[in-house]
């Protein structure tokens, strides 16, 4: 919440930056609804995030801040934060273990998760007119928590993990005024580690700076023993954003 917090406040200042010759500052936010799909583990067999668990479709919060400059040889850069959290209530209908607790079939147990991604993009933009091509490298930086809790056992594990990701994304002006399509990924695969983050969309941005965007984002984030947790999470579903462009 801090770094959608410092994000926020980025947004506010980019005007500042927009009188600088040859420098574009651009922003936004979205609404995703999601849902967490797969399995955890840590210390026993797979827990399903659905079947075990009962997590269901959620709303997550999005806010990114990116600056283009003409400056040869220098990268752009942007930052984006993904606050995704969701919480779940279930009987369980197995037993199971999980961080070394045990959790007993027929019990009501409450699970929180806690995502705090934060992304790094440096990226240089190879073709920029009707058809905007960007290529670089995304830092990924994942703070994490899963909490399980029932009458009888209560256990958090938490993770942190930081992976560099390949970048590419793509936009194609329309033929109607403002309208434009695009998509974007970034993805690693390495050592039982996968990281998958695609987006596809379709946005106007107006001559007043503004601009609304409609989009489909899917996410999979495979981690093999990482903090003593295995993953094996999908999360997918449409968001609705608004833009900045100084």
């Amino acid at each position: 919440m801090k770094r959608i917090s410092l994000l926020a406040a980025g947004l506010l200042a980019a005007p500042l930056a927009w009188s600088a010759p040859g420098i574009a500052v651009y922003g936004g936010g979205y609404s995703w609804d999601t849902e967490f799909e797969g399995t955890v583990a840590s210390g026993g067999e797979d827990i399903d995030m659905q079947d075990d668990l009962g997590f269901e479709e959620a709303n997550q919060q999005v806010l990114y801040l990116g600056v283009e400059h003409a400056v040869p040889l220098i990268p752009n850069v942007r930052v984006r934060s993904l606050d995704l959290s969701d919480d779940a209530s279930n009987r369980l209908q197995r037993t199971f273990v999980f961080n070394g607790q045990l959790f007993v079939a027929n019990t009501k147990v409450e699970t929180d998760i806690d995502l705090d991604i934060l992304d790094g993009t440096l990226y240089y933009t190879p073709l920029d007119n009707a058809l905007k091509v960007n290529l670089g490298l995304t830092v990924r930086k994942i703070e994490g928590s899963i909490s399980l809790d029932n009458l009888l056992v209560s256990t958090t594990k938490n993770f942190d993990e930081t992976l560099p990701m390949l970048h590419a994304s793509g936009r194609l002006n329309l033929p109607v005024p403002g309208v434009y399509v695009g998509g974007e990924i970034d993805t690693i695969s390495y050592d039982g580690n996968t990281l998958r983050d695609l987006t596809a969309r379709i946005g106007w941005r107006s001559d007043f700076l503004l601009g609304v965007e409609l989009g489909y984002k899917h996410m999979d984030l495979e981690l093999d023993d990482v903090s003593d947790l295995d993953a094996d999470l999908d999360m997918g579903g449409p968001y609705l954003a608004a833009s900045l462009s100084f």
